[in-house]
């Protein structure tokens, strides 16, 4: 008898841990589908990061030989840089504030950084005003 529980048992369990190890795999295609909405959504934001990034390095460029050139700035070009800023701010907030983008960030470093072009913004801002 003692064996025959014993397959009687096991035969029981069986199913059960079938059933476990399928639970188990649609938790892990859940967090995987999860997961990939998250990199997803920071391959997006950082796709937007670098490309403003560049774009204010090209117009940050124009601006100095302008400056280089004729002493200040055009206008058309603070004004394009004024709005380079201004979208790369907001996109360092967007990453303080987001829970998908913000998980493995230094938040002090990340509110530096808003700071300090938040400071040049102001500046563009002024410079704007002279012209």
């Amino acid at each position: 008898m003692g064996i025959k529980s014993f397959i009687v048992g096991i035969c029981m369990l069986a199913p059960l841990s079938m059933s476990a190890q399928v639970v188990f795999e649609e938790t892990n295609q859940v967090n995987s589908v999860e997961n990939l909405t998250v990199n997803s959504e920071y391959q997006y934001w950082l796709n937007s990061y670098q490309k403003v990034g560049n774009e204010i390095n090209e117009v940050s460029e124009q601006y100095q030989s302008e400056v280089n050139k004729r002493g200040y700035p055009k206008k058309k070009t603070v004004k394009k840089k004024i709005l380079l800023v201004a979208q790369y701010i907001d996109l360092l907030k967007q990453q303080r504030d987001t829970p998908a983008l913000n998980q493995n960030i230094d938040f002090n470093k990340v509110n530096r950084k808003i700071a300090e072009w938040e400071n040049q913004l102001n500046g563009l801002n002024i410079l704007l005003k002279k012209i």
